[in-house]
Order: C-alpha cells, then structure tokens, then sequence
C-alpha cells in the first residue's frame, strides 16, 4: 500500500500481525519529550548553578554535542527507519543536551526568554492540534507541497548561512542580526513554518497507522514529532531574544 504524504509516497508497508498505531506513536511521543525534557532541565539547571558561581558552565559544549549527535542520528533514522526504535531514545538524550545547553545560555544573556518560549511551544502545539482535530487544518497537498518547500529553503539558507560563518566570519545581511525589522520578520516567519510542519508531524502519524506500517514506525513518527518541537522551540527562543532587543 502507498500514502500520498510526501514522506512515505516510495515507502511499502506489508500489513503485519502488529502494525503501527496512533495510539502507540503518541505514547512513544509522550516518552521522547519527557526523556528529553529531563535531560535538558538536568543540564539547565546545573548549568545555571555554576555561571551563578562565576563558574565555567557545560553548556555550550553540550549544546554542541548534542546537536551534532541528534542530528546524526536523526540522518540515519531518515534513511533507516528500521532503527528508530533502537535509535528513538539516544536522540531524546541528543536533545536534552542541546536544549539545555542551549537554553542556559541564552537565560544568561535574556533572563526569562527560555521560559517564554517554552510557553509559546505548549501553547501553540495545542492550538494546533485542537485546529487539526477539529478538521479546520488538514495536511492537503497543497498544505504539504508550501510547508516541504518553505522548510527545504529555509534548510537551504541556514546552510548558506553556516558557510558564511565558518569561511567568512560573516553572515546574510539583515537575516541572522539580533535587532532589526528583517531579522524579526525573517525570525517570525520561520517559527511559524516551524510550528506548521506540526500539522505534516500530525499527517504523519495518521496515515502510517492507516497503511498498516510496521511497529518500529511509531518511534519514528514520535522522532519526527520531537525535531518538530524541537525547532519550534529554538525558533521562538530566537524571536523572543531578538524583540527582547
């Protein structure tokens, strides 16, 4: 059987004895968060403890770590969605470590934006999802062909963007700055194609169940709901410093 999400269109499923379903990917899901979210509190809180004490903190090299570390393993999990379930919960722990890290360093320099940002990720991943329960949001192929082509330029970008930074010490005008009406725009716009690719996460979850894909694809489906939240997360952290500019 074949799926018209873009993410599993070359992708046959042979129905098996346990297939996938969309109460277990929500559970795998509730588990990845929790992981990942204990982890992350973990390292922010101790991190915070020790810049308190004037103190060189891990959190930058956390940070590092574990977004190397997620986004390998994620690179993997794309290809091989066989591991997921194997590779599911070291990639919560990746990104425990990056959130962390990356959030106490940004409450060092925007004391309370982390927090405010977290609340903006709850808060709109539940509108969301009440919106695409209710139907007043569906994934259509129009829907899915504007988001898949917004978050691929913006993938495009940030990589132009890191070239620039590694090479050239410089970065796109406007763009990555921490003040100006360009780099806010061009931050909002991207936390709001963030928060969209929910709505595919969503799409996701329901037509694996639907086409009978094997067990292993809920902790797939819940990886891909965690990047997702992921990214919301770091897109809001990034509007909400640059406005609190």
């Amino acid at each position: 059987m074949q799926s018209d999400n873009p993410m599993l269109r070359r992708a046959e499923f042979i129905p098996t004895s346990q297939p996938m379903s969309v109460a277990g990917a929500i559970n795998k899901s509730i588990i990845l968060t929790l992981v990942a979210a204990f982890v992350a509190i973990a390292l922010y809180a101790y991190s915070i403890s020790l810049m308190q004490q004037g103190v060189a903190s891990p959190a930058g090299l956390a940070a590092v770590v574990g977004g190397i570390g997620g986004f390998v393993l994620v690179l993997i999990m794309t290809f091989k969605a066989h591991l997921s379930s194997t590779l599911a919960l070291p990639y919560a722990v990746m990104e425990g470590l990056f959130l962390g890290g990356v959030s106490a360093m940004y409450e060092l320099r925007y004391p309370g934006v982390p927090a405010s940002a977290l609340l903006a990720t709850f808060v709109t991943t539940l509108s969301l999802f009440g919106l695409y329960r209710a139907g007043i949001i569906r994934a259509t192929e129009k829907f899915k062909s504007v988001v898949i082509s917004a978050t691929i330029a913006l993938a495009l970008v940030f990589v132009v963007q890191m070239v620039m930074s590694l090479a050239f010490k410089s970065s796109i005008p406007g763009l990555f700055e921490q003040t100006g009406v360009v780099a806010i725009g061009f931050a909002a716009f991207v936390a709001i194609i963030a928060s969209l690719n929910l709505i595919l996460d969503f799409d996701l979850i329901e037509r694996s169940a639907e086409l009978g894909a094997p067990k292993y694809m809920e902790w797939f489906c819940a990886t891909a709901l965690l990047a997702t939240l992921v990214w919301m997360y770091i897109s809001f952290l990034r509007l909400l410093s640059i406005l609190r500019n």
